[in-house]
């Protein structure tokens, strides 16, 4: 229980800093965006909890590196979902951004702009072209999901790096118990 209530604790202070910084650097401390951006966070954050959670049960049954995978995976899928529900909220909930040419976002790479946004243009996404999955408009890549998927990606790393620490690091109760050694 104490370390359940240690990273949920750590995560909520770590959402009012992704908060405030998401509106920094994406839109330049706008307040209109604000709940938007605190509700962005907050999905980023339910999903990477919601898998330190399960990350911390399975490492309790003794699989501790099926729980770093599982974090790294969390941490993924939080910051996939955290940028769609941004860029569906801004150009399509609240309509302060409009696509080039009025396009409409497109909803069937969703998964993609993510990874596309921490990439570079000319590099191809599971054999798909970056300009299909930005619907041709690259600054609502850079300007947009470039900086919040790489704000995420470090938070989500910042909030990963103490609880592998202490799967494999000093803060183990007994040495004696550390993957590789062995116990007589």
């Amino acid at each position: 229980m104490g370390s359940t209530w240690s990273m949920a604790k750590r995560l909520g202070l770590l959402w009012i800093a992704v908060v405030r910084l998401l509106v920094l650097f994406a839109h330049g401390l706008r307040a209109e965006y604000l709940p938007i951006e605190a509700l962005t966070a907050g999905v980023w954050a339910a999903l990477i909890g919601m898998g330190a959670f399960l990350a911390n049960r399975l490492a309790r049954w003794g699989h501790s590196r099926g729980a770093v995978v599982l974090l790294g995976v969390a941490a993924l899928i939080a910051c996939d979902v955290a940028v769609v529900v941004d860029s569906a909220l801004i150009y399509d909930g609240f309509g302060y951004w409009t696509l080039n040419d009025g396009v409409g976002l497109p909803y069937s790479y969703a998964p993609l702009w993510y990874p596309a946004s921490l990439l570079p243009s000319s590099v191809d996404i599971l054999g798909v072209d970056q300009t299909v999955v930005t619907a041709g408009d690259a600054e609502w890549q850079t300007e947009h999901v470039a900086p919040m998927a790489m704000l995420l990606t470090i938070a989500s790393a910042v909030f990963i790096a103490p609880v592998v620490r202490a799967l494999f690091g000093s803060r183990q109760a007994s040495p004696e118990f550390r993957p590789g050694r062995a116990t007589s």
